[in-house]
């Protein structure tokens, strides 16, 4: 039986890198990226481009599942290209995967979503808390920048789409994920940090999960994580295995 075709949007970023050759297990994995490399599974295209999404999308079709990674992801991003890529460039997305029969969307959100219960980042030169509320999916958003303002806007667009026209969405606020896998340069990644491992553990779960819509955190099994993971272990079956404060050298 041949695998079902999964198309991995902003696959040659970090945690496309990350993701494909394990999904590919289970998956025939094709790629929409801006930047190169590309290849006869990676194709160019701008997501904020309409046109060219839908295209490629037509192209591989049935797609079964789509990962949409693409994004302007730099907190500080100012409103225009937020707006252009993360707002105009999803709703793209959405609109083509479901023109095109896509079942399922994982979405990247960002723990920015929800970041102003921290406070604001210093690299902005505003107040930061020193010890941020445990919080969860069932608290209020708060976004803390412009880009936490559209992550926020994919989850509503996602559960719209969901609700409106059945298809299946799982958007994950996710944490820290470094190029190097080390947590322990900063001392905020000891709560945050998603390791390559269970980002891919994770991701396989939203592929696979009996989940119609849902919000999840994404982060490793963190000693004072600042974010709740009780519902994706109960929906997800998420087991994330590593721990930021065990990296900690004695």
């Amino acid at each position: 039986m041949p695998k079902p075709r999964l198309l991995i949007t902003g696959i040659n970023g970090l945690i496309g890198r990350v993701i494909r050759d394990p999904l590919a297990k289970s998956f025939e994995v094709y790629g929409l990226d801006l930047t190169p490399p590309f290849s006869d599974r990676v194709f160019q295209a701008d997501i904020a481009d309409a046109r060219q999404v839908s295209q490629v999308l037509d192209r591989l079709a049935p797609v079964r599942s789509v990962v949409h990674l693409a994004a302007r992801i730099a907190v500080d991003t100012a409103w225009e290209p937020v707006l252009r890529v993360n707002i105009q460039g999803t709703r793209n997305l959405y609109e083509a995967a479901r023109l095109s029969g896509v079942k399922r969307v994982v979405f990247a959100s960002s723990n920015h979503v929800t970041g102003a219960y921290e406070g604001f980042a210093p690299h902005l030169h505003l107040h930061r808390q020193a010890e941020p509320v445990p919080i969860s999916v069932n608290h209020p958003v708060r976004p803390d920048s412009d880009y936490g303002v559209s992550k926020a806007f994919g989850e509503i667009l996602a559960r719209y789409y969901c609700a409106r026209w059945g298809m299946e969405s799982i958007c994950l606020r996710i944490g820290s994920v470094r190029r190097d896998d080390d947590p322990t340069t900063d001392p905020r990644f000891l709560r945050t940090w998603l390791s390559h491992r269970d980002l891919v553990h994770l991701v396989e779960r939203c592929l696979h999960a009996n989940v119609t819509y849902g919000v999840y955190y994404a982060i490793s099994n963190n000693k004072g994580a600042f974010w709740d993971l009780s519902n994706a272990r109960a929906e997800l079956g998420y087991a994330p295995r590593d721990d930021a404060s065990t990296r900690v050298s004695a």
